[in-house]
């Protein structure tokens, strides 16, 4: 491990056919545009078919962790981190929903002494995505804003940085699916020693966005109660 490494967390399950690829060719052009080294830890959260593990464990730039059944982002992200022994720790989702550019900003802010990163989503964003996906968004970040009066409104973006004192942060947390991102940042608040920084990131031209159903949103639902009630 050295100043010039970065190490990228990225949680898959049941991956589409060419992730593989894509993923490498996303790795070395990161690489590029921050001059460092990048290490990907992919977590496999218990996809049914198998991945494409021989291609991966002879890359040297890709370290493969793998749960037997699926658990869920927190879980497979906790996983993942506690893989990562580089200075700079960012994770994102398998199909890189953001700009390189974007990403090199939040590695930046960790490298200029950030000890958290949060990728933050503009109103630009929200003319992009699917109505139902909008309507969730913002009458969560009006409730967090509003309501509940937490200084982190957009808790959700999935492009996050931290440094190793942040990743001690994130390993604290419990949930295992979606809502770890806010109660991560809720922790991280709380702590005197960890600093914060919010960076305006950017979407990529061709992003596809996933359904959420209402098992899946009801769930989170009962997380979101843990984590600012219990």
């Amino acid at each position: 491990m050295t100043s010039q490494q970065i190490d990228l967390v990225l949680p898959v399950y049941n991956p589409q056919k060419g992730w593989l690829e894509y993923v490498q060719k996303k790795r070395k052009a990161l690489s590029i545009a921050c001059g460092k080294t990048v290490r990907l830890i992919i977590v496999d959260d218990g996809s049914t078919e198998m991945l494409e593990a021989q291609k991966i464990q002879t890359s040297p730039d890709i370290e493969l962790v793998r749960f037997p059944r699926n658990q869920g982002k927190g879980a497979a992200l906790r996983r993942g981190f506690e893989k990562a022994n580089a200075p700079i720790v960012l994770f994102t989702d398998i199909d890189f929903p953001y700009e390189i550019a974007s990403m090199v900003q939040v590695a930046h802010s960790i490298e200029n002494g950030a000890d958290v990163s949060l990728g933050y989503r503009e109103d630009d964003y929200y003319a992009r995505v699917p109505w139902f996906r909008k309507l969730l968004s913002e009458s969560f970040r009006f409730v967090l804003k509003t309501i509940l009066r937490f200084p982190i409104t957009d808790t959700q973006c999935g492009l996050k940085g931290m440094s190793q004192r942040g990743k001690s942060i994130f390993l604290q947390t419990k949930i295992k699916r979606f809502l770890v991102d806010m109660e991560f940042i809720k922790r991280a608040v709380k702590s005197k020693e960890v600093k914060i920084e919010p960076v305006i990131v950017q979407l990529r031209e061709d992003v596809l966005f996933s359904k959420m159903g209402i098992r899946v949103i009801a769930g989170e639902l009962v997380n979101f109660i843990r984590v600012f009630f219990v």
